[in-house]
């Protein structure tokens, strides 16, 4: 069941105040709730590519459904954001279920106090309970498919000044028995912008300890902030080489179009 917690990893995601600051500053007004941005996540190669949904349920709750294709085991996780930075008080990651369901099993929260992200999961023979430190102000799970960075994106007033923020991870299938990492910090450097799939976007290059010498670009829409794509060197989930993901499609449709989304996932589909 720890592996399938680990489908809570992205996007790729956000939800602000409900509306958006635009990426140069202008201030201008986006409606961001009700809305469900799709990405696909892969290997740079293309292989592994998986669908993240990520619907803006609210302005501090997201959730994320993702799945190779339908009528198969899909990822749900509910995350409950910080409006301003993006930092997940807390994460709540289970599977899909028939008719829109979903059953929980695992939960991740942030103890401000104590600069601790803590973990807890049901696995078939035993409860995993566990922590690691974080003390960089802003984090970003990274197995969340960068879905709350762009909780942070797009409530900078300027983000070509760059930003960073701490990756802390959830590793499903560990050999020393540690679930919870944190990886370092990134950081983000604009380098020009520029278009991206036909969209005009901010480019940014991503270093930090967090990637050694595998960071690699992070592309911003240049309107509203939000994640468009990146491509880095380092694997967010077991039995990936590294990390891509892009932004294929948004659609304002709000709770019916979630729940229709969610409810054909498996509908006429064989039981087992």
């Amino acid at each position: 069941m720890f592996k399938e917690f680990a489908l809570l990893g992205a996007a790729a995601v956000a939800a602000i105040t409900g509306y958006a600051t635009d990426a140069f500053g202008v201030g201008q007004p986006e409606a961001v709730e009700g809305r469900i941005y799709h990405y696909v996540r892969s290997n740079q190669d293309g292989s592994g590519a998986e669908n993240v949904y990520v619907y803006r349920a609210a302005y501090n709750r997201l959730e994320i459904y993702k799945s190779s294709e339908r009528c198969v085991d899909a990822g749900f996780v509910t995350a409950w954001v910080d409006s301003e930075t993006g930092n997940a008080t807390v994460i709540q990651g289970g599977r899909l279920m028939p008719e829109a369901r979903h059953e929980n099993f695992a939960t991740i929260s942030y103890d401000g106090a104590a600069t601790m992200l803590r973990a807890e999961a049901a696995l078939p023979d035993r409860m995993v309970r566990q922590q690691v430190r974080v003390t960089e102000p802003i984090f970003h799970l990274y197995d969340a498919d960068l879905a709350t960075l762009s909780v942070q994106t797009m409530g900078l007033d300027d983000p070509r000044q760059g930003f960073s923020f701490a990756l802390p991870t959830i590793w499903t299938e560990p050999e020393d028995g540690q679930y919870v990492r944190h990886l370092g910090e990134a950081n983000a450097e604009f380098v020009r912008a520029e278009e991206y799939q036909g969209t005009a976007a901010l480019r940014f290059d991503v270093t930090g300890s967090a990637f050694g010498d595998n960071g690699g670009p992070l592309w911003l829409d240049a309107q509203s902030g939000h994640v468009l794509g990146a491509q880095w060197g380092i694997p967010n989930r077991p039995g990936m080489d590294d990390f891509s993901i892009r932004l294929v499609e948004t659609e304002d449709s709000g709770d019916a179009g979630w729940q229709a989304l969610l409810t054909d996932h498996f509908a006429g589909c064989p039981t087992v």
